[in-house]
């Protein structure tokens, strides 16, 4: 019992490490929530410092996720709650980091190593979905929140196990909950889109248009 709460502490503290943050801090001698979006994870920080520094933050913030399901399925094989909490937590604490007043992230990049942890393939599945939708869009929240709904849904109608079906249905809806303003500026048509994809060109060709018609 002692470990099982043990690591889903240690598991918190890790997910609060404030990648994006200690990053712009450390290399730009800034607060990158201080910038741009006012997010601390990889789209802001690309926006802000670009890509390679967007790839940088993107990968430890999915190792934060991956390391601890995977030592959780390693040493509770079959314990689907501790596994659960253990995934949640790794969430709660990219959300909401201890070390940095509470304010964090919106859990994609994270989100997405729980899933490598949990399951390898369908975590490679849904990272296809995600870019194949963001070179259709060149819009990362959304792109973000339907591949990732979308593989919660899966794995909530093909477990056998349903508290990890029901796991990811949380996470997705959590992902969904910290996107609220990006859903917002989508419904107002003013979402920031990224400079990449079939998206940013019809924008940009679709403005030219627009003025040419002017």
């Amino acid at each position: 019992m002692h470990l099982k709460i043990l690591l889903i502490i240690a598991t918190y503290l890790l997910g609060s490490i404030p990648t994006g943050v200690w990053y712009s801090r450390l290399r730009y001698r800034q607060d990158v929530r201080q910038t741009g979006s006012g997010n601390s994870g990889a789209t802001n920080i690309g926006r802000t410092y670009g890509f390679q520094s967007a790839v940088l933050v993107a990968m430890i913030d999915v190792l934060k996720g991956w390391i601890p399901v995977l030592l959780a399925k390693w040493l509770f094989t079959d314990n689907a709650w501790v596994i659960s909490a253990v995934a949640l937590a790794a969430l709660i604490g990219h959300a909401y980091p201890i070390w940095a007043n509470f304010k964090g992230g919106k859990i994609v990049a994270t989100s997405i190593g729980v899933l490598l942890g949990f399951h390898f393939w369908i975590a490679l599945v849904m990272v296809i979905s995600f870019f194949t939708l963001l070179y259709l869009t060149s819009t990362v929240s959304f792109s973000a929140m339907l591949s990732y709904s979308l593989t919660a849904c899966y794995l909530f109608l093909t477990q056998p196990n349903k508290i990890y079906g029901v796991t990811f249905i949380l996470i997705a809806l959590f992902m969904i909950y910290r996107h609220r303003q990006n859903i917002e500026r989508l419904l107002r048509h003013e979402e920031k889109t990224i400079n990449f994809g079939l998206g940013l060109w019809l924008n940009q060709h679709g403005s030219k248009d627009s003025s040419q018609a002017k």
